[in-house]
């Protein structure tokens, strides 16, 4: 069997032990109100993951765990909700899917196997030194946990009310769906990209949506967190609940892309020009 493919059902099989001890800390655990339940449930899994990152001695055993815990999110509420479901629950369902299916299968085809490890985690293992194992479980591991959960926080408010604003709703989806779609145009253009001819170190992706925005994954990752909460806030979701989209954008805004664009003008001499060219998120009409 060739490696990659032992190495991707090593960690399909991961991912099963992991959603089980979800579903029975959830099951167990003796935890009243549901969002400290599923909370838990998340925090017990992360553990889990974080435990089989230290055995496989490769932190991006954590790397799909952003995509995919959003969908064992929506499997979990149809096991709870299943005879109460309207149309606008499975409507959200459906979005989450294909959000969650598409960013997850972009990984798989971007994976190298457990010989790879996410350059990020690499250079904080040599800054930190002897603090790793903290600064991998908190800052690799637990935060982007917390992270995800407080942008699905809205969304548990789908089952406590009833629909509340028709308006609100429709306006999450079509966001929720064009940040989604953004993701995988930009990703495919990513990805052929990566597969090109005599391809050279210098080499700068800046045609199609690349090419009025500098980061158009990040943004349709931005749009879908929004398109959750605004979701969410049909159907009576606090407003501040908006907590979880905005973390998101101070994330992708903040964090990601400066650590990203500072690593691009390091090995692409190029990407100066382009980034005084091209928007960050958004096109430059002047």
């Amino acid at each position: 069997m060739k490696t990659r493919t032992n190495h991707l059902i090593q960690i399909t099989l991961i991912y099963v032990v992991i959603a089980l001890s979800g579903f029975l800390t959830w099951k167990y655990v003796p935890v009243a109100n549901e969002i400290y339940a599923f909370l838990a449930a998340d925090l017990v899994m992360t553990v889990v993951c974080f435990i089989f990152s230290v055995f496989k001695k490769n932190s991006s055993t954590y790397d799909p765990y952003w995509s995919v815990i959003p969908f064992y999110f929506i499997l979990q509420w149809g096991f709870i909700y299943f005879p109460e479901l309207t149309i606008f629950h499975y409507l959200t369902f459906l979005l989450i899917t294909i959000w969650s299916w598409r960013l997850t299968l972009n990984w798989v085809r971007s994976w190298f196997g457990f010989s790879h490890e996410d350059w990020r985690y690499i250079n904080l293992a040599k800054q930190t030194g002897s603090f790793y194992p903290i600064v991998n479980f908190l800052g690799i591991h637990l935060f982007p946990t917390l992270l995800v959960f407080v942008g699905l926080w809205p969304l548990f408010y789908l089952f406590a009310n009833t629909m509340q604003s028709a308006i609100f709703f429709s306006f999450g989806m079509a966001i929720g769906l064009l940040g989604t779609t953004l993701e995988f145009f930009a990703d495919n253009q990513l990805a052929r990209f990566r597969r090109r001819a005599n391809p050279k170190t210098e080499d700068l992706l800046d045609t199609g949506i690349w090419g009025w925005c500098r980061n158009p994954n990040y943004l349709g990752e931005i749009l879908f967190w929004i398109g959750l909460f605004l979701i969410g806030w049909s159907f009576g979701a606090p407003s501040y609940t908006v907590v979880g989209a905005i973390v998101m954008l101070g994330l992708f805004v903040f964090i990601s892309i400066p650590m990203k664009e500072k690593r691009m003008i390091e090995k692409r001499p190029a990407f100066d020009a382009y980034k005084k060219r091209v928007g960050m998120l958004f096109p430059k009409f002047s």
